[in-house]
């Protein structure tokens, strides 16, 4: 086989892969919608950080990557882990009061606030044409949130979960220098479990056969999706990956309409293309200047 054809194989697989993982993401995330309509959020946070860890470690069994009980960087670590849970929380509270479909799109402008953080953060320069994309994009969080009825809380919710996403995805540029995923995600599940377990105390609930059984699902595809979209990057080019996790929303606005009869506007329509369209486009410019350095 050709090292063309070697290359076109990987590029169809890391796309499959990819495609793959946005569905998990958009199950996960439906799963999580029904539970908390009737479960208090910190109660099905907590089981899916629990059963995450299970899965977990039952994938390293295929993936061959162990997790390291020493870490270079243990208050980055730490640091990081703080930063999830507050963006999770934020999360899954946007999650239960908005259309499924609007809260993904909202939570993909993470990709903005990552271009803007790159420059304290990690020291990069941003130019004019990211700058233009940013632009665009929070135009698109405008359309989205349709701007005739404001900002809702929700959609704010969404919204600072996708800024504390951005920190933690910088920082984990950081880490990722010594570490592997796998550790990054054991820590990070394991600080969830730590610190969700002292409000349970409070928000505890008796649940039915059903709703453990939709956690298990909620937890399993979320590990899938996180696996699924990091092996992709390993496969094959981040340029050519990155758009394709956009389909997430394609998936979500489906399972939407499918579980809540959930149809977006015009304004969320318009508003999802402008942030999917310049978070690509930012993904875009950030490879390239890469392989010019």
């Amino acid at each position: 086989m050709t090292t063309k054809a070697i290359r076109a194989n990987r590029a169809s697989l890391g796309i499959s892969i990819t495609v793959i993982g946005g569905l998990c993401f958009a199950i996960q995330d439906a799963g999580i919608k029904w539970l908390t309509a009737e479960v208090a959020v910190l109660q099905v946070l907590f089981l899916r950080s629990l059963f995450g860890v299970v899965f977990l470690g039952a994938s390293t069994l295929f993936s061959g990557e162990q997790v390291s009980l020493k870490v270079s960087r243990p208050w980055l670590l730490a640091t990081r882990t703080a930063i999830n849970i507050l963006c999770w929380v934020l999360f899954f509270y946007g999650l239960k009061y908005l259309p499924l479909a609007t809260a993904v799109a909202l939570f993909f402008s993470f990709p903005l606030f990552l271009t803007i953080l790159s420059v304290p953060m990690l020291g990069e320069t941003v130019g004019m044409r990211r700058i233009l994309a940013i632009i665009v994009g929070f135009i698109g969080v405008l359309l989205i949130t349709n701007p005739a009825s404001g900002l809702s809380i929700p959609a704010l919710l969404m919204l600072g979960a996708a800024f504390g996403w951005a920190i933690a995805a910088s920082l984990t540029r950081i880490l990722g220098e010594k570490e592997n995923t796998t550790t990054l995600l054991f820590y990070t599940l394991l600080g969830f479990i730590v610190i969700l377990l002292i409000p349970q105390y409070w928000v505890w609930g008796a649940l039915e056969l059903d709703d453990y059984l939709l956690v298990t699902g909620v937890a399993f595809f979320g590990v899938i999706a996180q696996f699924a979209v990091t092996k992709a990057y390993t496969i094959a080019s981040p340029s050519l990956i990155a758009p394709f996790e956009y389909t997430a929303l394609i998936w979500s606005a489906l399972l939407g309409y499918l579980l809540w009869n959930d149809i977006p506007d015009a304004y969320a329509i318009a508003g999802a293309v402008l942030i999917l369209g310049s978070g690509v486009y930012i993904i875009h410019r950030e490879t390239l200047k890469r392989a010019d350095n």
